[in-house]
């Protein structure tokens, strides 16, 4: 709601209501959860005050996991939970241990500039690396290689493919997020900025929700925030 500009109809309803995921030892069923909760309470002016332990113990965690070989198929990579600590604890202006975050990120970058490992999504890993990097205050002339890498993945018709070599016939929508977000992050623009606008209205469905797949599925809110996020990206960065 806060892309689209608007604000939920009985605001104290939905303040209460996103309060109550948080259960009383200060935990949430995941840190996405978390991340969102504390997000929509800034975007309806109301202040995240609990204690940031859940957030820092999270973070610490997370850390000493990474580049495990362990995968989970709901997953989508690997560093995501590292990304939501981060941004959260950094925007309340925690002092974070970011050489050690940043050693444990750049332990995933592969010979070829991206970033993650075998059963992950490397484009979504690559955003979100790059992001906690960006955080962390490095460069983004520091990812030429990275840059080179994500063009790769870059389709002529439009969108984005999750490795260079795949077909675009595999495309789905969260890639073509991660593509747009990742050249974000490192001041890009996308090159096939009308083509992929075009693109993305065909995995809209009649309700007006959008879908993952090209061909054919339900709206569910994560596509949406997806589809929604990266038109008005390359509405207001890229065009």
């Amino acid at each position: 709601m806060r892309l689209l500009e608007v604000k939920p109809k009985n605001v104290e309803k939905t303040v209460s209501f996103l309060r109550s995921l948080q259960r009383k030892d200060g935990s949430y069923d995941s840190l996405k959860v978390a991340y969102y909760v504390v997000e929509s309470l800034s975007h309806l002016g109301y202040r995240y005050d609990q204690p940031l332990n859940y957030f820092a113990k999270s973070l610490e965690k997370i850390s000493e996991k990474i580049g495990e070989a362990r995968v989970y198929a709901d997953v989508t990579s690997e560093v995501e939970d590292l990304y939501y600590a981060v941004k959260i604890l950094s925007s309340f202006n925690v002092k974070l241990n970011r050489e050690m975050i940043a050693e444990q990120i750049l332990k995933i970058r592969n010979g070829d500039g991206s970033f993650g490992r075998i059963g992950y999504s490397r484009l979504a890993s690559t955003y979100y690396s790059l992001s906690i990097l960006s955080i962390l205050g490095y460069s983004p002339e520091e990812f030429m290689d990275t840059l080179n890498w994500i063009r790769g993945c870059e389709v002529p018709s439009g969108g984005f493919v999750g490795e260079s070599n795949l077909s675009s016939s595999y495309m789905v929508l969260e890639d073509i997020y991660y593509g747009v977000m990742a050249l974000k992050v490192l001041n890009e623009k996308c090159r096939y900025s009308k083509e992929t606008l075009r693109l993305i209205r065909r995995f809209q469905n009649p309700n007006g929700g959008f879908r993952r797949s090209i061909f054919l599925g339900i709206s569910d809110f994560e596509s949406t925030y997806q589809a929604v996020s990266t038109i008005k990206t390359i509405l207001a960065y890229h065009m």
